[in-house]
């Protein structure tokens, strides 16, 4: 398929609907072509039924699976938090048989236009956390050797936004900001988290890729967090979830 003029990125919505909506009319008014979603749709929030209904069955959308979304429908990390792991059964009560199945037959990543891969983790393993250097040189290699002729991975799982580059790593990004990519490097970029940021800044983060001019975008925006704390609180979820939502960790 030819490549659209704008994408929208999100990743890491758990279960917030609140900061979903922020984001999605932020895209829809700009005029993103599509929409690509990076998983976690699910886990920690108490709207899980809204996100999903938000996202299922949108032509324009691609949404790959987290490992959230995938525990919740069966496929048990026994690396998951017991607080966390409460939530999901949580959510696997709360939502839809029609979600439930569309949880399940999300891909576990997915190419976009011959230019973009999209992965939850890591192209390396499935469930690592693009941090560290050493993260960072495994998954541009990948890139290089495995995915000639991609472009860009847009991955999520860290909450953290991260424009990485063969050249430069930029995560000082806790307002929005726009940056020209050069269109013969590689690139591996994050665009935080809508639901759950975790760089010290509560704004709901997401971002904007212009295919026509090779730019990206890092989107921080405001929405009403006490309504999404009072979600989890009332629905007797650990309000820790709730807590940290305000601080942005």
């Amino acid at each position: 398929m030819p490549l659209s003029s704008k994408y929208g990125i999100i990743s890491d919505i758990h279960a917030n609907y609140t900061a979903l909506k922020v984001a999605l009319d932020y895209l829809n008014m700009a005029g993103v072509d599509k929409v690509l979603c990076l998983g976690d749709l699910v886990g920690y929030g108490a709207e899980p039924f809204e996100c999903i209904q938000a996202i299922k069955d949108k032509p324009n959308v691609y949404c790959i699976a987290g490992n959230h979304d995938r525990q919740v429908i069966g496929d048990k990390d026994p690396r998951m938090r017991k607080t966390a792991t409460k939530v999901l059964e949580w959510t696997a009560d709360n939502i839809s048989p029609s979600n439930a199945r569309y949880l399940k037959q999300l891909p576990q990543g997915l190419t976009v236009d011959d230019t973009f891969i999209m992965v939850h983790g890591s192209l390396v393993e499935r469930d690592a956390y693009i941090l560290t250097p050493q993260e960072i040189a495994k998954n541009l290699q990948c890139m290089i050797n495995d995915f000639a002729g991609l472009k860009i991975c847009f991955f999520g799982h860290t909450h953290i936004p991260m424009l990485i580059g063969t050249k430069a790593v930029i995560t000082d990004l806790r307002e929005t900001k726009s940056f020209q990519l050069d269109r013969n490097d590689i690139y591996l970029i994050n665009p935080g988290s809508v639901g759950q940021p975790r760089d010290k800044c509560p704004l709901a983060s997401f971002g904007i890729f212009d295919a026509d001019h090779w730019t990206m975008t890092f989107i921080r925006k405001p929405y009403d967090i006490p309504k999404a704390q009072r979600a989890i609180i009332d629905n007797g979820l650990p309000e820790k979830f709730a807590r940290r939502l305000s601080v942005g960790v």
